[in-house]
C-alpha cells in the first residue's frame, strides 16, 4: 500500500512520512535498510562518538535513537493493528539516549542491532493486509494508521542521516 494512502493526517509524524517516496510500505522499509546494510560506515565509525554541540547526541547515541525509537514505533503499530484501544504514550527521547551506555559499544554493535530491528520491522509489516494497515489509533497525541506508522519509521531514519550528513561529517 502506497504512502498516499495514508488517512488521516498524522500532523506532527508527517515531516518524516513526507520525506519517504510515494512507493509501497514494504519496499520503502526494504530500502530503508539496504541504505544501513551498503552505506559507507567509515566516516561515520571514525566520529561514533562525536557530538557537534553541547547536549547533542553523538553519531552513535542517533544511532541508538533509531533503533529504540523504532521499538517504540512498533509497539504502537502492534496496539493499532490488534484494535487497542490504549492510547500509546509518549516518551522523552533525550532522556532515552542520555541512559543507553553505548560509549563502550562499539559503532559496529550499535549499528547491528538498528539493522536487526528494522529486519524485525519489516517482518512485522509484511505480516500485515491491507485492511490492518489501514486501521488506526492513538500515537502519543495524533489519530494515526496503521500504513502511517510504517512510513514514519522510514521517514524517522532519512530525517536523521540528513542530520548526520549536515552536522557531523
Amino acid at each position: 500500500m502506497k504512502k498516499a494512502a495514508i488517512s488521516p493526517d498524522p500532523q506532527y509524524f508527517s515531516r518524516y512520512i513526507d520525506k519517504v517516496p510515494d512507493i509501497d510500505l514494504i519496499p520503502a522499509l526494504e530500502q530503508s535498510l539496504h541504505e544501513l546494510q551498503t552505506m559507507d560506515t567509515a566516516p561515520l565509525e571514525a566520529k561514533a562518538d562525536y557530538a557537534y554541540g553541547p547536549d547533542k547526541w553523538t553519531i552513535k547515541q542517533v544511532l541508538q535513537h533509531l533503533t529504540d525509537t523504532e521499538r517504540i514505533f512498533t509497539y504502537r503499530t502492534l496496539l493499532f493493528a490488534r484494535k487497542d484501544s490504549n492510547v500509546a504514550p509518549g516518551f522523552d527521547e533525550n532522556y532515552y539516549a542520555a541512559i543507553a551506555e553505548v560509549a563502550d559499544r562499539s559503532f559496529g554493535e550499535v549499528l547491528d542491532e538498528l539493522k536487526a530491528q528494522r529486519m524485525a520491522t519489516i517482518a512485522l509489516f509484511k505480516s500485515f493486509s491491507d485492511e490492518v494497515l489501514l486501521r488506526k489509533g492513538m500515537s502519543w497525541k495524533y489519530e494515526m494508521s496503521v500504513l502511517a506508522m510504517g512510513f514514519t519509521t522510514a521517514g524517522h531514519q532519512i530525517h536523521h542521516f540528513e542530520v548526520i550528513r549536515e552536522r557531523y561529517l
